[in-house]
């Protein structure tokens, strides 16, 4: 879509306010000088919620920002550094505690959750035109995407713009369990941190059947330390108790081999593998309708670069740049890739301008 010179102008004013945030770019704090945006909590469709208030008149833009797995969760630094610069843009920004994130847990009821707050963003009085923005980071990325081509609210989202999102939940069961991802019918070594193994873990016990030794193993699985190489030993003890399903997840968890990564995932329950699918952004880009930017590092710590690059090849409206700027899900600021920055700038102008 092509926008106005002024709206270019004004989202470049933006994108140096936000770029100075991330980044910490000397000089750039003159841009944002004013008075501060106002924090406050909420609760949105259910959801607890971290919002950011412009100074200003209502109703304006809105954003929702969805974060990664991380023990802080909305409260995050860098989450929070990065809310109050967008509300020093004039957009009112809301950051959610969406169920099983700040675990790398993810399932139906972290979609749903995430597609009923948005939803309330869009209906409030104090959003204009009823038209969201999303943006997310890591796993909080791929639930935007997610999000966007939910028919509830696909009409209502006016653009995404995420950071280092995985596109595959199969692909990345396969990266966590093997260190290993596919090109064409190859396996190309990729060593990720054990954290991706926990929350995969985590997220296929959510997946089972509710019942008190399920509910017992997803207890024992949050309780493990993530950061840890030893939490990779996944209880098999409590795989067991919860019944012959939860043993066939045990048996992907627990394998190293890639050759038989495709017998494993064909033995799992056919609702845990139907929801896999319902949970990759991959199956759901041919309904996405607002423009989306991806923005990721040529060797992301969790997601390698192909995870993006299979969604630009399934949607028109999906661009994407790569840049070293970025490791993973927090930008950083080096002189050896200062010429990148103007990429990185341009991310960022697109995605302000379409809001």
């Amino acid at each position: 879509m092509q926008r106005s010179p002024s709206t270019l102008l004004r989202a470049q004013l933006h994108a140096v306010t936000v770029l100075g945030a991330t980044l910490d770019l000397p000089g750039t704090s003159l841009v944002s000088r004013g008075s501060a945006p106002r924090i406050s909590e909420d609760v949105l469709a259910g959801v607890p919620a971290t919002v950011v208030q412009p100074v200003g008149s209502l109703p304006g833009p809105a954003l929702v920002f969805m974060n990664g797995a991380t023990p802080d969760g909305r409260a995050h630094p860098m989450v929070l550094r990065l809310g109050l610069a967008l509300a020093r843009t004039g957009r009112r920004v809301y950051i959610p505690d969406l169920p099983g994130v700040a675990g790398g847990e993810l399932s139906p009821a972290t979609l749903a959750a995430s597609s009923a707050f948005t939803g309330a963003v869009a209906a409030a009085p104090e959003t204009a035109h009823g038209r969201v923005a999303l943006t997310g980071v890591s796993v909080g990325a791929s639930l935007a995407l997610l999000v966007a081509a939910a028919p509830t609210v696909a009409e209502r989202i006016s653009v995404v713009a995420c950071i280092a999102p995985y596109s595959d939940l199969a692909g990345v069961m396969l990266l966590a369990t093997t260190g290993t991802y596919r090109d064409g019918r190859s396996f190309v070594p990729y060593e990720v941190p054990p954290y991706l193994a926990v929350g995969l873990a985590r997220s296929l016990a959510a997946m089972l059947p509710p019942t008190e030794a399920s509910a017992a193993l997803c207890a024992e699985l949050r309780g493990l330390d993530p950061s840890s190489v030893a939490a990779l030993a996944f209880p098999e003890r409590a795989f067991r108790a919860a019944g012959e399903e939860a043993m066939t997840l045990f048996a992907l968890l627990a394998n190293r081999d890639p050759a038989r990564f495709d017998e494993l995932y064909a033995a799992l329950p056919t609702k845990v593998r139907s929801t896999v699918e319902d949970l990759s952004p991959l199956r759901a880009a041919a309904r996405l309708r607002a423009p989306v930017e991806i923005a990721t590092a040529p060797r992301d710590r969790y997601f390698p670069v192909a995870e993006s690059r299979a969604l630009v090849a399934s949607a028109a409206e999906v661009r994407l740049t790569v840049t070293s700027l970025l490791a993973h899900a927090t930008p950083r600021l080096s002189v050896r890739y200062l010429a990148e920055l103007r990429r990185l700038n341009g991310f960022f102008v697109r995605a302000l301008a379409a809001t």
